[in-house]
């Protein structure tokens, strides 16, 4: 079956495409790349894997690792499950490369592997083009031996420095963590045990099944986190997904925020109260909240296609501090890639510095920039043997596109298409590059007209049966 390497590493179905064969054709390739990469070089490329709570996630390291390691290899696994962050950050100075077995928010029947690069960044498309060609190579396994570990301290000490510590233990701020069955539970108990912040935990045990639901931190996923937050007076909630890259906030009123508002909410931070100086990268559906924010500070926006893989490369070469995503952020202070975790911990740190709920942040940002925002985005299922049509009609330039608001520009990507209104405001649709949906998107003034937009979305290209 295909191996096929999209906007975040490869994502396949148990027992279809993602198989003991594939895992180890995978590593046999990254076992042959590195060696003739670094031939000359005279010391072991140093490898460190981690994999999720997904189903047989263990078993799937343990094939990769007997595929990959040899005498120019000295490969390092974890013994128990860990999120991705963890993954990424170890190769930031310690590791060369890392590989993490998740398939993030896909269903439980998904599993998946993403490739880390030397400084905490994804795999970019031309080292995942070379991958690919040496698929051809000989099965070979080697003599090896390889390295078990548990160590999380160093990511753990990490995130604290980034902290106001004593402040946050100070504050007596009351959390509820909804782990969605994920493998970012026990790293963030340790760290809300270390900055004595009182907690409670929803969905904290691991499942393969994630509960029969996908793991991600939706809206419509959080609807009963939401009402506990109110009910039991927590000052806010946070959502992980499955790997712990993702996140999503709840407010003590129970209103929900995704990171199109927290990229917002933490580079206001930075710059009005931190008063560091820089702009922001964020990607091409996600909303112009921040970019019109970064545009009051006169700080330059960066703005890529969907996935870290571009959005890392930008954060690692400009001025920019933060970049992100509808579902996630990375932070330049800890590697180039979302860190999930990490933005709970430091929205924990906004809360108490500003002493401000994050809905107060979010009112004064949009009077600040005077730019009213509801951003939406749904998925649509699609028949695999569909995805010519579906694609072409995205794709096309004969595709005909009306909308009642006047539209300035259309751009066009690889992937897909963005419709540009007057006064910032947009919307797109876009093929996933990690499952088999269509996404579309949109921010607009309101919710009514967001609502709006997407059902035109709908009528244009046809697609109706949205992903639960």
């Amino acid at each position: 079956m295909e191996i096929k390497f999209g906007t975040s590493g490869f994502r396949g179905i148990i027992g279809d495409n993602w198989t003991k064969a594939n895992i180890q054709k995978i590593g046999f390739a990254f076992k042959q790349m590195v060696r003739d990469a670094n031939k000359n070089v005279g010391k072991k490329v140093e490898v460190i894997v981690g994999y999720d709570n997904r189903f047989m996630g263990k078993h799937s390291a343990a094939w990769f690792c007997e595929a990959v390691a040899c005498d120019q290899i000295k490969v390092t696994v974890f013994n128990t499950p860990v999120p991705t962050p963890v993954i990424a950050f170890k190769t930031v100075d310690n590791f060369d490369y890392g590989i993490m077995f998740t398939a993030s928010h896909n269903p439980y029947w998904y599993n998946g592997i993403k490739v880390f690069l030397k400084g905490g960044k994804d795999a970019d498309d031309e080292f995942c083009g070379k991958l690919t060609k040496y698929f051809g190579v000989k099965p070979q396994f080697s003599a090896h031996e390889i390295h078990y570990t548990d160590d999380v301290n160093d990511y753990i000490d990490k995130v604290i420095s980034l902290l106001d510590v004593e402040k946050i233990k100070k504050s007596n701020i009351k959390v509820l963590f909804n782990a969605m069955y994920g493998s970012g539970a026990e790293v963030t108990k340790s760290l809300f045990k270390k900055l004595d912040i009182k907690y409670d935990i929803m969905c904290g045990e691991a499942d393969p099944c994630f509960g029969g639901s996908v793991p991600a931190p939706y809206e419509h996923n959080l609807k009963a986190q939401s009402k506990r937050v109110v009910k039991d007076k927590f000052n806010f909630g946070f959502a992980l997904d499955g790997d712990g890259d993702r996140v999503a906030f709840i407010d003590s009123d129970g209103k929900f925020y995704d990171c199109n508002a927290l990229l917002a909410v933490f580079y206001y931070y930075y710059v009005e109260y931190k008063k560091r100086s820089g702009g922001i990268a964020k990607n091409f559906v996600s909303s112009n909240l921040t970019a019109k924010l970064c545009k009051k500070y006169g700080q330059q926006i960066y703005e890529t296609r969907v996935g870290f893989k571009f959005l890392g490369p930008e954060l690692e070469k400009t001025d920019a501090l933060l970049a992100g995503e509808a579902q996630g952020i990375a932070f330049k202070d800890m590697a180039l890639t979302k860190d999930g975790i990490l933005a709970g911990l430091l929205l924990i740190d906004v809360i108490v510095g500003l002493k401000k709920s994050i809905g107060k942040i979010v009112e004064e940002i949009i009077d600040l920039v005077h730019f009213p925002t509801c951003s939406m985005e749904h998925a649509y299922l699609y028949d695999q043997q569909a995805r010519g049509a579906v694609e072409k009609k995205i794709l096309s330039e004969n595709t005909e596109l009306k909308f009642d608001h006047t539209i300035e520009k259309i751009e066009r990507y690889p992937e897909g298409v963005k419709i540009h209104f007057t006064g910032g405001y947009w919307c797109a649709a876009r093929m996933s590059g990690t499952e088999p949906v269509v996404r579309f998107y949109t921010e607009m003034s309101s919710e009514k007209e967001a609502s709006a937009i997407i059902k035109r979305l709908e009528q244009i290209y046809d697609l109706r049966q949205r992903q639960n």
